[in-house]
């Protein structure tokens, strides 16, 4: 999982309207829908949750610390689709026991390797990496109105793309995968999994579900000229000009649609 940073986050909270509006117009879909679909949960279920159940968040302290601003965004975010949340005064553990004291009946919290949504009555578990998968892949489909039977190309193996896949198969779609570490390649081809070898082909592919955590090294010409891009990975696989002239068929945030989604995975 790339570890977030505050530069990048900084501004989420203010800019969850614009965010949503976007993503409206790309994938035809409300924030919430979209977050509905890749969850595999009703609109309705949701909205129902957000009426009775309240949220917590926790600030973790393992490892290299707390993210500056992180706890408040997914709070934000939370916030903006109907949901009472609050973060909690204490971290770790103690942080936990205070949120299910105060009532909280899903607690989010995150340390450098896992970011987890927490339905403490359910006794169900939301993984950011499958939720941001699915959550990207709903949008796809919202985007291009149908993902059966359709070839999308995965960039990287790691836990999102292989939540991609998997949610891609699900959905009925043909995927394959592009992963550029041996090793990884290998057993994704033994788990049954669909490679491509050669990145120099990656323009045969107009539907693509970004997974790289590695930044600016897809250009304009490596693309397909129609290419759907919905790209969780972090940092952007596309260089600017290549970002720039795909914008409108270009699906990308750092937070939002992951939290979203997990939050209607967790409900």
């Amino acid at each position: 999982m790339t570890r977030l940073t505050q530069e990048w986050i900084c501004d989420i909270k203010d800019t969850l309207t614009e965010w949503e509006h976007e993503l409206e117009k790309r994938t035809k879909m409300s924030a919430l829908n979209l977050a509905a679909l890749g969850a595999g949960v009703s609109r309705g279920r949701v909205k129902s949750a957000s009426w009775r159940i309240k949220v917590a968040v926790v600030p973790v302290t393992s490892g290299r610390g707390i993210i500056g601003t992180f706890a408040e965004n997914v709070a934000a975010i939370i916030e903006h689709f109907g949901f009472e949340s609050f973060i909690t005064t204490m971290t770790d553990v103690a942080g936990f026991h205070e949120a299910s004291q105060r009532g909280a009946g899903i607690i989010f919290l995150a340390d450098d390797n896992c970011f987890l949504a927490v339905n403490i009555s359910k006794g169900t578990v939301a993984d950011n990496a499958e939720a941001t998968a699915r959550g990207f892949v709903a949008a796809l489909e919202g985007a291009v109105d149908i993902l059966r039977d359709k070839e999308v190309l995965v960039l990287g193996g790691g836990r999102v793309g292989k939540a991609a896949l998997a949610y891609l198969k699900l959905r009925g779609a043909d995927p394959i995968v592009y992963e550029k570490d041996p090793e990884v390649n290998a057993t994704l081809k033994e788990a049954g999994w669909r490679t491509l070898k050669d990145i120099g082909q990656l323009d045969r592919y107009p539907l693509l579900v970004d997974a790289c955590p590695e930044g600016g090294w897809i250009h304009k010409n490596m693309l397909h000229p129609n290419a759907w891009i919905a790209s969780p990975g972090v940092p952007l696989s596309l260089d600017q000009e290549a970002a720039e002239a795909y914008s409108d068929r270009l699906i990308h945030d750092l937070l939002p649609t992951g939290v979203i989604t997990m939050l209607a995975m967790a409900c």
